[in-house]
């Protein structure tokens, strides 16, 4: 397949609306791809390693000190990057159609319509979990509330984590490489499978809360088999999550 070009026409193709480069033709390469997506499950929970052990020293009472503070996050933003560039590496054995392009008009409609429909999602599903857990918040969402409790040091990481790192690591795993490497010409499959993936991996602790994520993530992988263009998916997630920097200015001492 030739390399991307962008054509004369006003209109962009969509470019993940087409085959992969390397299609799945024996058990091998189901079984290449399964192992790669772990890879790239794992590589989601990998950077959160220096908030954890910032974590743990506040809670065992000895808060950790500015310098190893500034080091954990900074080692932090650095394994993010590292798993975007791994992440980009895997996608692109698959595919030579590039991640970004430049926006369309249609591109902002997706994000607008796909915000609403995220929208429209969480306050459909959020009362149906709340009637059987009791719970207003999911587990995710109570996790992340409870750890902001924790002071500014770990304030300020799940602020960077959930507003920025999330969006572009979680895009490029469930969307990027999901619906790449198990590209099937019905897009049904691929955006249903994205969409589980997605729920399975945030913390929930029943099926009413996996559900949530599990539209959520299926309304992303839509938007993204649509466009083909991470960058959409990225500022439509990053719209979902940002409501977090206002919850974090209420515990900010």
């Amino acid at each position: 397949m030739a390399s991307y070009q962008v054509p004369i026409e006003n209109k962009l193709p969509m470019p993940h609306q087409e085959p992969p480069r390397k299609r799945i033709k024996s058990p091998k390469d189901i079984a290449e791809r399964l192992l790669f997506l772990i890879i790239a499950i794992v590589l989601i929970y990998v950077p959160q390693v220096p908030m954890s052990v910032v974590l743990v020293l506040k809670k065992r009472g000895t808060p950790a000190s500015t310098p190893l503070y500034i080091a954990m996050f900074a080692l932090m933003i650095a394994l993010y990057i590292g798993a975007v560039w791994l992440m980009r590496f895997l996608i692109h054995r698959y595919t030579d159609q590039p991640l970004v392009r430049r926006w369309e008009k249609r591109d902002a409609l997706y994000v607008v319509l796909g915000y609403l429909a995220m929208f429209g999602a969480k306050l459909i599903l959020l009362p149906f979990y709340t009637s059987i857990s009791g719970e207003q918040l999911t587990k995710n969402d109570a996790v992340i509330r409870g750890m902001l409790k924790d002071g500014n040091q770990i304030i300020f990481m799940i602020v960077f984590m959930t507003v920025i790192a999330a969006p572009i690591l979680e895009e490029m795993v469930f969307r990027g490489y999901v619906m790449t490497a198990f590209y099937t010409r019905n897009p049904i499959w691929p955006i249903l499978i994205s969409g589980v993936l997605f729920g399975l991996v945030h913390q929930n602790n029943n099926i009413a809360g996996t559900l949530i994520y599990v539209a959520l993530g299926a309304i992303l992988a839509y938007v993204y088999r649509r466009t083909g263009n991470i960058t959409v998916n990225i500022g439509l997630h990053f719209l979902n999550n940002a409501p977090m920097i206002f919850m974090a200015l209420q515990f900010i001492k």
